[in-house]
């Protein structure tokens, strides 16, 4: 199972009118952590932005915490983080 489909990311993702990515990145935000979401599509950068309008009770925080698996969700392989390096943005064509 995706980290994203967890039950509870869907039921809290219900509750705040939220995404289930939006209520991730919320939960890391409140946590302490840096998040730093990979989205070029605008209406995904948009809805990562738009987390700031609600807060995750302590009980919720607790709740998505007992879900660690010990797996990670992302692994930076050699290959990876080479494309990324060599990514060239198109600064002067953006709006």
């Amino acid at each position: 199972m995706n980290l994203i489909n967890e039950p509870v990311f869907s039921k809290l993702a219900e509750k705040y009118g939220k995404s289930n990515v939006q209520i991730i990145l919320r939960w890391h935000i409140q946590a302490g952590n840096i998040v730093i979401p990979g989205a070029s599509n605008p209406d995904h950068i948009k809805a990562n932005i738009d987390i700031f309008n609600f807060e995750l009770t302590a009980e919720e925080m607790e709740e998505i915490a007992k879900i660690n698996k010990n797996k990670r969700y992302y692994e930076g392989t050699p290959e990876l983080l080479a494309s990324y390096a060599a990514m060239k943005p198109d600064l002067d064509g953006r709006k």
